[in-house]
C-alpha cells in the first residue's frame, strides 16, 4: 500500500483551524454560559450591586461590588458568594470586594493593616480587635465592625457613604483559627 502524499501545509492548516476552533468554543463556553450565569446569579444575591469575573495572571478573580446601601456584615456578604461560586466551579476563583474608601477610611486601613496581618501570623485575635478599636476612635470612627471566622478576618468601616472592606485570610495550618482568641 502506497502512502499518499500528503501536503504538509494543508495538514498544519487543518490542525491549527481544529485548535482554533476547540479554544475559541471552549472560551466562548467560558463566558457566555458559565460566567454570564454566574455573574446573574451573584447579582442576584442580596446586597450585591455589580460583579465580575477577570482573569489575571492565569488566575481567575470574582470582583463583587455591594450595594452602597449595604448593611450585612462582611462575613456574610463573602460566605454567600463564595457559596453560589462554588456551585459553578470546582477551583473557587479568588473573591475580591470592592469598596469605596475616603480619605479618613484609607488613613485607617493603612494604620490597622500591620494588626490585621499580624493576627493573621499569630493567632491573636483579641489583641488585634483592641488595636482596630482604639484606632477607630482616634480616627473617629464609630460605625466598624471586626470580625474572625474559621478561614478569614474580616475587617468593614463605613464613614458616611464611603465604606472599607477587607479581609484577610488565615493561615491554613491554625486549627479553627482560634490559636489565642
Amino acid at each position: 500500500m502506497a502512502v499518499p502524499d500528503l501536503k504538509w501545509p494543508r495538514v498544519l492548516f487543518v490542525a491549527l483551524l481544529v485548535l482554533l476552533l476547540f479554544f475559541g468554543i471552549n472560551h466562548l463556553y467560558q463566558r457566555y454560559f458559565k460566567n454570564e450565569a454566574l455573574i446573574e446569579a451573584l447579582c442576584s444575591l442580596e446586597g450585591i450591586a455589580a460583579a465580575e469575573i477577570i482573569s489575571e495572571k492565569g488566575t481567575e478573580i470574582a470582583v463583587i461590588t455591594p450595594d452602597n446601601s449595604y448593611q450585612g456584615e462582611l462575613e456574610s456578604l463573602f460566605d454567600a458568594v463564595e457559596k453560589e461560586i462554588s456551585g459553578y466551579y470546582r477551583i473557587q476563583p479568588a473573591i475580591e470586594i470592592k469598596d469605596r474608601r475616603s480619605a479618613l477610611l484609607h488613613r485607617f486601613a493603612s494604620d490597622v493593616s500591620p494588626d490585621l496581618y499580624g493576627a493573621a501570623r499569630t493567632g491573636c485575635y483579641r489583641e488585634a480587635a483592641h488595636e482596630v478599636g482604639q484606632v477607630a476612635a482616634a480616627c473617629g470612627l464609630t460605625d466598624y465592625l471586626f470580625t474572625v471566622d474559621s478561614r478569614h478576618i474580616y475587617l468593614q468601616a463605613r464613614d458616611g457613604s464611603s465604606y472599607l472592606y477587607i479581609i484577610v485570610p488565615l493561615p491554613s495550618d491554625q486549627e479553627g483559627g482560634a490559636a489565642h482568641a
